[in-house]
């Protein structure tokens, strides 16, 4: 695979950026090293050399001086002159010697040092020692012939000095040349590296800076889109380094954003639906498709728990129950559901390895199923199970679940709420009994039911005796226990199709639908009985006097086309019976009928 500089780990490129400023550090402390070295080197070859020279120089003196005594001698005969050429002969031993301990290095310069060496050796050897030996005993017989010979090798021996002392001065000079070049070269080098690692390292940095920061940027672009909406931005291109992997979690994040997303739109048009919903029914159909779309559960079951009872009652399914549960379709006894009895949901992941709901309605032989309460304000109000296959509740969905039974048991208990503040709004708050209001809208119906019918519509107009007089002498806390108390004698008095309400005051309306003028007497009679035999403590030692009730009978139609003229009709025959005398019933008689 071709090497890509993007493909590597940000530390490598940062590694790659630091290896030509590594390698020119490294090349200019080698450089640096092989300066020292030469300029060691070339220091200790000028020092040589000048030590050389010197020493060159000191012997060539040394071979002069004994020159001049071994020459003195024999013209002079002076012993201070044998002694100074012995001086000057043991120094120049010492020269040699030095000069060849300075050429060991040098085979050539050695080999020049030997040459000299033995020349001053033959020099002594063969021309100052024989001559001086035959001065001392007095036996020269060429005197000239000796000093000739002696200037002939003392020429060529100094001839010998000076060319070593020449080479070795060329030899310094070279030295110092040669370093001053090598100097130079490494002076140039180390300017050239310099400027090739300068023109790299910008390549570089410029490189790997828009490797770095490329993606980088291309991130914030991406999770500034995302900020607006866009979940699916332009990311970095997939490569193996950390830019690769963050740019792997961002796509990650931004599907699991937008999958949320999308859950909370689903949730909050399921939300709004089941809100706007007017009845229960229509609840449970929005959670049913809801719950079928959002999870695919192969069942889903609705139970409502009704308070007076203690049982569980399946009220929708996704598909059908069991026939032998179709008839009664009750979990008996609220609290054998798990999900009801701990008030939290309850889970199965694989039904064939972990215990199930003790109710055991209708349980699945396969798969899971989650079991969670409709809780609203505190107070369970049903409950509803899913199921699906095995392993399917993972936490994200019970999440996402609960958040569906939570709106579910919101809009259930919105609408019994509104339901029962239907019906107060619809009650007496002190005989239990309906109102005016209801009254009127609850007989309009029945009169249109009658209408299509032509069957006949009772109606009993009731007002107690001197009710007000027991509201002044025994105060108004007895006279609220006498209204209800008539208004339970009434009630059970009557059959349950009929209704009763309270019309004001102590006025009260009983409807009889199918009920003509003769039947309502009768039933109007009944009620005066049991009034007049009804009991009603005083809290005192003092019983209260007997209460009795008036009452009128009218009937539609025959008493009138609108709810308005009957009960005007049955007022007029209450009014007849309080003129009566009180404690009786009246059938309402048009005036022309009551004149003639």
């Amino acid at each position: 695979m071709a090497f890509s500089l993007r493909n590597l780990k940000i530390h490598d490129q940062l590694l790659v950026l630091t290896l030509p400023p590594l390698f020119v550090l490294l090349s200019s402390v080698g450089l640096f090293f092989y300066a020292y070295w030469l300029a060691t080197r070339s220091s200790r070859t000028i020092v040589q050399t000048e030590e050389s020279v010197a020493h060159g120089e000191a012997l060539l003196r040394n071979v002069t001086e004994m020159d001049s005594a071994a020459r003195g001698y024999l013209l002079l005969k002076r012993p201070s002159l044998l002694r100074a050429y012995d001086t000057a002969a043991q120094s120049a031993s010492r020269e040699l010697a030095i000069l060849m301990g300075l050429a060991q290095n040098d085979r050539q310069e050695v080999r020049q040092v030997a040459a000299v060496q033995s020349a001053v050796s033959q020099l002594e050897v063969d021309w100052a020692n024989p001559a001086l030996t035959e001065a001392r005993q007095g036996q020269i017989q060429d005197l000239n012939g000796i000093l000739r010979d002696g200037d002939a090798r003392l020429a060529a021996l100094r001839a010998q000095l000076l060319r070593l002392l020449a080479e070795n001065r060329a030899a310094g000079t070279r030295a110092v040349i040669s370093t001053d070049r090598v100097m130079s070269r490494a002076l140039l080098l180390g300017v050239g590296m310099a400027i090739l690692f300068g023109a790299a390292l910008i390549l570089l940095t410029r490189l790997v800076t828009r490797t770095i920061s490329l993606p980088v940027r291309q991130l914030i672009e991406a999770s500034e889109r995302v900020g607006r909406g866009d979940f699916q931005p332009p990311l970095p291109p997939p490569v193996e380094n950390e830019f690769g992997v963050l740019s792997k979690s961002f796509s990650h994040m931004t599907s699991a954003l937008q999958r949320e997303r999308e859950e909370l739109s689903a949730l909050k048009r399921f939300t709004e639906a089941v809100t706007q919903c007017t009845s229960e029914n229509e609840v449970y159909d929005h959670v049913l498709h809801s719950l079928q779309q959002r999870f695919q559960p192969r069942q889903v079951m609705i139970f409502k728990l009704k308070p007076e009872e203690d049982f569980l009652e399946a009220v929708a399914t996704l598909t059908p129950l069991p026939a032998e549960l179709r008839n009664w379709p009750v979990m008996e006894g609220r609290y054998s559901c798990k999900a009801v009895r701990m008030g939290r949901p309850f889970r199965v992941n694989d039904v064939t390895q972990e215990p199930l709901c003790p109710g055991r309605f209708a349980l699945p032989t396969e798969g899971s199923y989650y079991c969670g309460p409709l809780i609203a304000g505190g107070i369970i109000i049903g409950a509803i199970r899913l199921e699906g296959a095995k392993g399917m509740w993972t936490p994200e969905r019970e999440s996402l679940l609960e958040s569906y039974l939570s709106a579910a048991a919101t809009a259930l208990s919105n609408l019994r709420l509104l339901q029962t503040m239907r019906e107060q709004a619809n009650i007496d708050p002190l005989t239990g009994l309906y109102n005016r209001r209801f009254l009127e809208e609850y007989a309009r119906k029945l009169m249109a039911m009658a209408r299509r019918k032509e069957s006949p519509l009772g109606f009993i107009m009731m007002d107690l005796d001197h009710f007000k007089s027991f509201n002044d002498i025994y105060g108004h806390e007895i006279g609220d226990r006498i209204l209800r108390q008539f208004a339970k004698t009434v009630t059970q008095t009557m059959r349950e199709t009929n209704l009763t309400a309270r019309f004001g005051g102590e006025e009260f309306v009983v409807l009889l639908p199918d009920t003509g003028a003769k039947a309502c007497q009768v039933v109007a009679e009944r009620i005066r009985k049991a009034v007049a035999h009804m009991t009603v403590p005083s809290g005192t030692e003092k019983p209260l006097p007997q209460i009795t009730v008036s009452l009128g009978i009218a009937v539609y139609p025959d008493h009138g086309a609108e709810l308005e003229e009957v009960l005007q009709a049955s007022d007029k025959a209450l009014y007849e019976s309080k003129r009566a005398g009180r404690n009786r019933t009246t059938i309402y008689v048009e005036e022309a009928e009551a004149a003639g």
